[in-house]
């Protein structure tokens, strides 16, 4: 085995965070061996021994970084201690490996100590010189040390501010001068300059073990101006809920579960309504009710159909009345003609010609009567069968309807379910909800003063707290378009509801969701750039990493515009090209430029 340490500063001082980080290799030999491997699946853990051995710190966990293990501490005191790491490879083996570590107090400052002194003899010199000056106006020893007493006590607090003025500001030990790969201290904290112009140099061992990584500096859409906030919202016609049309006992399909996916008009169970005592009631009464209308239109029509069959009849024997009186007409009109006859050649009386007359007569006016009685009869029975239909009923009461199905009224997924299988419901009870997520409405609240941006923009960026680290883009390439501005301004917020619709075709915004929206109001130009890991801000002044080549990088001021999702535009400061630091900002932060 093999193990290399690096260690940051490479003169460690009591009180400072050090840096130590360790690579592992396996080197075999003989046979089939296959040179040096890495070990980068070991557990490792690290302990300080001092030089006599005994032990100046418990077990400390190690980081692991790819094939690096990485740790740091801050020494209580100088001295020389050693560094082991205990380590366990992947398949059991275990073996210690130890460096000797040397610590060393900081340098004195021996400006602190001058002005300490200074300060010192000033409230010392202070305060005797008022006692000698009492001394000497012949005040008793004791009366003027008791004068003396309020002098001395306001100098030593004077002295007391001054010592930790000069402690704060210069501090008993000397820092650090420069900051090299060789001595750079990283520390707790922003120690960073925070002049721009500050130029590090760091190894590319140090570069590697900090994982700084960097990106051209180049043009492009920034897309930003106007923030608001806003939610999700399932569309309008892709929410719905399902009721049951009568009270009773609901029956679910099996398998119907929160999240299921059901599509539009599929049955999803069915309602089986259960009457209580008074429904029950109700419905015998008006069945009862029923029977008796029946019964009697029944009755009714008996005695319509007796009532025909008594026309009919009736109509039959005018109609045979009649028939007779046609015959004996007929056998009248003979005799009239033969008495006629035997009347030209006398031998009959005028009077038996008369007789036959009015026995003509006599027929003729029956008939008539007969036909006009047979026509009463006919429109009589006319008008009975015309009125017979009226009393027809159904001569049996159906049962009611007792189960309904229960159909999904949209396609999409089972939001929520507020019923349990076989559970009693009363009818238009919201069983469960559905909603369709495929497209899906942004929601945001805009002030009635940016209405005229947002009319306008037709290019905005999303973000939502649950995709972190993922940027949507609306217009421009992106999916989505602005759907409506609403018509009304809240009396209470003064805002209006602009909505966007967008694509969710793997559901992953839910309904009310909240969401970050940035609406742009630039004018679609390419401009520099730089991302948002990039710019730090110190004092109220905004900085980046320039990295210059080899092992130098610049600490430079930049001018910022336009606030986009993930990039800032960047006015002065950087040229198209350069490369900026993107990631390992804070190691770089961390350590004191130098001139």
């Amino acid at each position: 085995f093999q193990a290399k340490l690096t260690q940051t500063p490479a003169d460690p001082r009591a009180g400072e965070a050090i840096q130590f980080a360790v690579t592992l290799s396996e080197k075999a030999e003989g046979g089939f061996a296959g040179g040096e491997a890495p070990l980068s699946d070991a557990k490792v853990t690290a302990r300080f021994v001092s030089a006599i051995g005994a032990s100046a710190s418990a077990q400390l966990p190690v980081k692991t970084e790819g094939e690096t293990y990485a740790l740091s501490y801050k020494f209580g005191g100088a001295g020389d201690y050693k560094l082991i790491f205990d380590v366990t490879t992947s398949d059991g083996r275990a073996f210690a490996a130890d460096f000797p570590v040397s610590v060393v107090s900081a340098p004195i400052n021996w400006s602190f100590w001058l002005g300490l002194a200074v300060l010192s003899l000033l409230a010392l010199g202070a305060a005797g010189g008022y006692l000698q000056t009492w001394l000497a106006d012949g005040a008793r020893p004791g009366l003027a040390l008791r004068r003396t007493l309020p002098l001395a006590a306001g100098a030593l607090a004077v002295w007391g501010a001054g010592l930790a003025g000069l402690w704060f500001f210069i501090g008993p030990r000397a820092p650090r001068p420069t900051a090299t790969a060789s001595n750079a201290a990283p520390a707790v904290g922003t120690g960073a300059n925070a002049l721009s112009g500050g130029h590090l140099t760091i190894s590319k061992e140090s570069q590697l073990l900090f994982n700084i990584r960097t990106e051209p500096v180049k043009k492009q859409l920034v897309t930003g101006g106007l923030k608001v906030t806003g939610v999700v919202k399932a569309r309008a016609d892709a929410r719905s809920v399902v009721s049951p049309p009568v009270a009773g006992r609901i029956s679910l399909r099996q398998g119907l579960t929160v999240g299921g996916v059901v599509g539009r008009g599929e049955q999803i169970g069915t309602v089986e309504q259960v009457l209580d005592v008074n429904a029950q009631a109700g419905l015998e009464t008006q069945r009862l009710d029923v029977e008796a209308r029946r019964l009697e239109v029944e009755a009714q029509r008996v005695n319509l159909n007796t009532a025909l069959l008594e026309q009919k009849g009736r109509l039959a024997e005018q109609k045979g009345a009649a028939q007779q009186a046609r015959a004996r007409l007929a056998q009248a009109q003979r005799e009239l003609k033969r008495a006629e006859n035997l009347l030209e050649v006398g031998a009959v009386p005028a009077k038996r010609v008369e007789e036959a007359r009015t026995a003509v007569k006599l027929n003729e006016q029956e008939i008539t009567l007969a036909e006009q009685q047979a026509a009463i009869l006919q429109e009589q029975i006319k008008a009975t069968q015309t009125a017979q239909p009226r009393f027809q009923v159904t001569p049996k009461i159906r049962q009611p309807q007792r189960s309904f199905p229960l159909l999904a009224p949209v396609t999409g997924q089972i939001a929520e379910m507020n019923i349990a299988n076989g559970q009693q419901v009363e009818a238009g009870a919201v069983l469960l909800s559905i909603v369709n997520l495929s497209t899906v409405w942004l929601e945001a609240q805009v002030f009635e003063k940016d209405l005229g941006i947002v009319r306008d923009s037709e290019r905005a960026t999303w973000t939502a707290p649950a995709l972190p680290g993922e940027v949507y883009r609306i217009g421009a390439g992106g999916e989505g378009r602005l759907l409506t501005i609403g018509q009304t301004v809240d009396p209470q917020t003064r805002a209006v509801p602009v909505i966007f619709e967008v694509q969710n075709p793997l559901n992953r915004l839910r309904d009310g969701m909240f969401i970050a929206l940035s609406i742009d109001t630039t004018n679609r130009a390419e401009v520099l750039s730089a991302p948002k890991q990039a710019v730090i801000t110190e004092q109220g002044q905004t900085f980046v990493f320039v990295f210059n080549g080899g092992e130098t990088f610049e600490k430079r001021a930049v001018l910022l515009g336009v606030e986009g999702q993930d990039f800032y535009e960047v006015k002065t400061g950087l040229q198209e090209g350069e490369r900026i630091v993107t990631e390992g900002i804070y190691q770089l932060r961390s350590t004191q430029p130098g001139a």
